[in-house]
């Protein structure tokens, strides 16, 4: 693998993100490798599906790559462990957390779909974290599978116990993440259900989303609001609504190269306004920036909830 000077092989952004602020993602897993193949996933379809911790991607290479990026100061608030593939199927991970947080004073996120927390070993290396938000959609073995799709080695009833091991040892921030699929998993029965899990692993907070960005498959559709605010109602106090937001006011961004957009744009799809915000250059440079990628191949443009979203080209 050829790795380049500026890093964003595995580290991109900073990107705008609606829960954490300014967030430099490092992608310790090579798309798309995870324990799941998520139906709303907004990287795409899973190529590879396993439930083996490996180091996929050299430890050594993806810190040498955050420690040149940290070097230039980047106006961040976080460093999030996220990307392409399920984090915690890299064996280093546990590792690259205790030394980012020798880099930096940001807090260190973790965002995972929460398969693995079962393993003790995947739990160890999530403990140097200061938050970690795993991702909990259903509780009904059926409609798991239906809209996780996980590694068959995999059960509802295994992921939550885990979630639940997860809590009693973690000191940090737990942000419990569930999202909707309209006509999957956003029946009341199902709710509650999740409710009933959420009582039993007792998040600091549960956090309610749904597809905003065009999902793995097409007939994916969103949560309506009003439904999402009943769902937030029926899960209890502790439930909120992740609200879109957009890069601080004020605050510088850095200067992003065509590669950077692309580096982006592999990790989800992002708008003209998005991409320009966070390239720190204006509308009409990330519209220049975008169609030079797409008459190259290397992006397209998707529709999707009345918005135009640009992608990079999947395989």
């Amino acid at each position: 693998m050829d790795v380049n000077a500026s890093g964003l092989h595995t580290v991109f952004g900073p990107v705008p993100s609606r829960r954490f602020g300014r967030s430099l993602g490092v992608d310790v897993i090579p798309k798309k490798l995870c324990s799941m193949d998520c139906v709303y996933c907004e990287v795409g379809r899973t190529t590879m599906r396993d439930i083996i911790r490996k180091e996929y991607i050299p430890t050594s290479w993806i810190l040498r790559e955050l420690a040149l990026r940290l070097a230039l100061r980047p106006p961040i608030d976080c460093v999030t462990f996220s990307g392409s593939g399920e984090p915690t199927l890299h064996a280093g991970l546990g590792h690259m957390i205790c030394m980012v947080k020798g880099m930096t004073d940001v807090p260190v996120v973790v965002l995972t779909n929460g398969s693995l927390l079962w393993k003790e070993d995947v739990r160890q290396d999530l403990l140097a974290a200061d938050i970690v938000s795993p991702s909990l959609d259903a509780v009904s073995e059926d409609i798991f599978r239906r809209v996780d799709r996980p590694h068959p080695r995999l059960s509802a009833v295994q992921v939550i116990d885990g979630m639940c091991k997860f809590r009693k040892e973690f000191k940090g921030t737990y942000l419990l993440e569930m999202l909707f699929v309209s006509g999957i998993n956003d029946g009341d029965e199902e709710v509650l259900r999740l409710r009933d899990a959420a009582k039993r692993i007792a998040p600091d907070k549960i956090q309610v989303n749904t597809i905003l960005r065009p999902p793995a498959e097409s007939w994916a559709k969103p949560v309506d609001h009003e439904r999402l605010l009943k769902i937030r109602d029926m899960l209890g106090p502790t439930a909120e609504i992740i609200a879109p937001t957009s890069l601080k006011a004020g605050v510088p961004s850095m200067n992003m190269s065509q590669d950077d957009v692309l580096a982006l744009l592999r990790r989800r799809a992002m708008t003209v306004d998005e991409i320009a915000e966070a390239a720190n250059i204006d509308r009409q440079a990330a519209e220049t920036t975008l169609a030079v990628l797409r008459v190259a191949g290397l992006a397209t443009l998707v529709d999707f909830g009345g918005r135009q979203y640009f992608d990079a080209t999947r395989d």
